[in-house]
């Protein structure tokens, strides 16, 4: 098929926006379902955690799901405020001495999905409809003493449980400071709840408070969430009506990190505690990465991960999916000026690039995301204005940017767990595509821990610890290159092959062939064709391999 004789890229063209907020016209005529539409929409499914990579398309899933049913609640975690208890000096006194208050950020989330879903179902939107509710529900569930504590909870915070999530938050957050100080006061008149009121404490002092406060936190209220739980299964009995509450962003500097990993962990908990509601389905978005700190700064004893693998929807893409998303992409560009022919991308990239099919040689480039791909066809079309197809030259020009941008991309995405991962990267440079680990000497390594410990100073994180160490002749670089090799692994910038693995594995990929760094320097190391141009490796290209298929 030929292209429309006027053809000619703008300035102004793309394939869509890196950011699914931004990417709104074309997630809604190209949309592509890789199979995870309808495991969302049943509610009976228990995949409700959305996991997967930056770019891999967990947005436009909920995007495409708040289009298509009627009963979808977004909460936007920015707008719950939960800043205040941030800056909570109670509450802060009471986490630093050990009370776990991992409960009560469950009381928050039950609270806030409680009210969401009662004024969803009820319509309540003026006062009298707040005022006729709790008549309506204590006409339907009168002879049931099951909902009475569920309904007692409801009349206790009568008017302020239909304010506004944050004014709701922040008297919760009041009650439980109130209750929590009376437990401390009672124990130690006169204690100071601000700044280093702790440190004057005495051990056994300690303990008391923490007993106390601890009961305060696990008090009634919980019960009567579980029971308010109880009340909107009951409720909802019109099956055919399915509700359904999506939040997303939740990697975004909505509060700070401590908290938010303690707050995620909560509403982890909180997603699974409302899989007994039926036709009710709350579903999470989140990273890869944001997970894996999650749990790595919430792990307490006892801690069983796979507790929650029922829950997850891990997105993963094929290349036929991949293909499919963007030769509807470049058809939704073309069409909306030119033509009402279908096109896509053999009419508007070159026949072979290096001796591979084009698209074969843009996909090798990603992580088998979506967005990878659709910034890489921006960069040609970039590289294109003016003309009616990408030449063979103005792709390899295009990778160039696309490689650099990747790769700073990259480091963005990892930077809470690896700051100076693009420092360290550089040990990569000039490197065959495929090396054997015993190429990377302990003097390069030094050299390197050196140079970053000169333009960057100790930073207080472990890798530049470790590296600040070997700089000052205080560690050796040993076991500092298994270390890099492991990070550069888990990141996706290398694959790993050893005696164990018949091929390639990428973290991406292969979630299950974790590398565990073991000190080998028979391990071969392939550098991911994404970063090629990056760390200028010579070499044409390289199909990825992993020990499962697509």
């Amino acid at each position: 098929m030929t292209l429309p004789a006027k053809f000619r890229f703008r300035n102004s063209d793309s394939i869509g926006a890196a950011d699914a907020e931004e990417d709104l016209r074309f997630l809604r005529n190209c949309f592509v379902d890789i199979g995870y539409l309808d495991s969302l929409r049943d509610c009976d499914d228990p995949k409700r955690i959305v996991i997967g990579r930056t770019g891999s398309g967990k947005s436009a899933l909920l995007l495409h799901l708040r289009e298509l049913e009627d009963h979808v609640i977004e909460i936007k975690p920015e707008s719950l405020a939960l800043a205040y208890i941030s800056n909570s000096n109670v509450l802060d006194f009471f986490s630093n001495i050990g009370v776990r208050l991992d409960v009560f950020y469950k009381l928050l989330w039950r609270h806030v999905f409680a009210v969401e879903i009662l004024k969803h179902h009820f319509h309540i939107n003026s006062e009298s409809e707040k005022r006729n509710f709790l008549v309506r529900i204590r006409d339907l569930f009168k002879n049931n003493k099951k909902d009475e504590t569920a309904i007692e909870y409801l009349e206790k915070w009568g008017k302020s449980f239909w304010q506004e999530t944050e004014y709701r938050i922040k008297e919760i957050t009041n009650k439980v400071e109130d209750e929590l100080k009376a437990s401390a006061i009672s124990q130690v008149p006169g204690i100071n709840f601000s700044g280093g009121g702790s440190i004057v404490l005495s051990e056994e002092q300690k303990t008391e408070i923490v007993n106390k406060a601890q009961h305060v936190v696990n008090d009634a209220q919980i019960r009567e969430l579980s029971d308010i739980i109880d009340l909107i299964d009951n409720v909802i009995s019109d099956r055919k009506k399915r509700y359904y509450i999506v939040i997303d962003r939740l990697d975004e500097n909505w509060v700070d990190d401590k908290l938010r990993y303690r707050l995620v962990r909560a509403l982890i908990e909180t997603v699974r505690d409302f899989r007994k509601v039926r036709g009710v389905k709350i579903i999470i978005s989140i990273r890869y990465d944001l997970l894996r700190r999650v749990f790595s700064q919430t792990r307490d004893a006892g801690f069983q991960e796979e507790k929650y693998d029922s829950l997850y929807l891990r997105m993963k893409w094929d290349r036929d999916s991949m293909k499919s998303m963007l030769d509807k992409r470049i058809n939704y560009l073309v069409k909306q000026r030119y033509t009402n022919q279908e096109v896509g991308y053999k009419e508007l990239l070159p026949k072979q690039i290096k001796g591979y099919d084009p698209f074969s040689y843009m996909v090798e480039r990603t992580l088998m995301r979506p967005r990878d791909l659709i910034s890489f066809f921006n960069y040609c079309i970039e590289q294109s204005i003016n003309s009616p197809v990408v030449s063979g030259i103005v792709l390899l020009n295009a990778e160039y940017l696309y490689s650099r941008a990747r790769l700073k991309s990259l480091a963005d995405e990892w930077y809470a767990d690896y700051p100076s991962l693009l420092d360290y990267a550089k040990i990569l440079k000039n490197r065959p595509p495929i090396f054997s680990i015993s190429l990377i000497t302990d003097k390069e390594i030094e050299e390197l821990c050196l140079a970053v410990a000169a333009e960057k100073g100790l930073r207080k994180d472990n890798l530049s610890e470790i590296g600040f160490s070997i700089a000052e002749g205080l560690s050796g670089a040993y076991e500092m290159k298994f270390m890099l090799v492991k990070i550069f692994y888990i990141v996706g910038l290398i694959g790993i092959k050893n005696g164990s693995y018949s091929e390639y594995v990428w973290s991406y990929k292969d979630e299950g062939m974790l590398y565990d760094g073991d000190s080998n320097d028979e391990v071969k190391i392939a550098i991911h064709p994404m970063f090629y141009m990056s760390f200028g490796v010579k070499a044409h290209s390289m199909r990825q391999r992993s020990t499962r298929r697509d």
